[in-house]
């Protein structure tokens, strides 16, 4: 897995990319989703760095990949935890938090995975012991 540094551009493009293809595929209004962000310019976030993170991403998950032929991935909980560790400024948290929240939500569609990712990013990053519960409130208010 590529490294990045802490708070970094291509650490929260990462995690932007993972929301958007956790469900196995990018939708367009996923995509549009997090370009309607007003964070992303203050993070440094371009299209260049967020496509070539991106491709970074699935060559990663790919080559880790137990059974690529399955054509499924799996993310271990641990490297996932220490994924969402590159993100530490608190105020960054908030905003890629409630991105995440949008984009999941853009499709329609809230798939599992894609509630797991946003329930242990609140975890993480907000020590919700209750993540689930966090989801629901934001979804609710979105």
């Amino acid at each position: 897995m590529h490294t990045y540094p802490t708070n970094s551009p291509e650490a929260v493009s990462r995690i932007l990319a993972l929301s958007m293809i956790v469900d196995g595929h990018l939708s367009p209004s996923e995509v549009k989703a997090m370009h309607r962000a007003e964070f992303l310019q203050q993070a440094k976030v371009d299209d260049d760095t967020f496509d070539r993170t991106l491709r970074e991403l699935c060559e990663d998950l790919l080559d880790g990949a137990a059974n690529r032929r399955a054509g499924m991935v799996e993310i271990d909980p641990a490297l996932l935890d220490a994924l969402l560790l590159d993100i530490r400024d608190p105020l960054l948290q908030i905003c890629l938090w409630k991105t995440m929240v949008d984009i999941v939500q853009a499709d329609g569609h809230l798939d599992s995975r894609e509630m797991t990712l946003v329930r242990r990013a609140a975890r993480s990053w907000f020590g919700q012991d209750r993540a689930d519960d966090s989801f629901a409130t934001a979804a609710l208010t979105s």
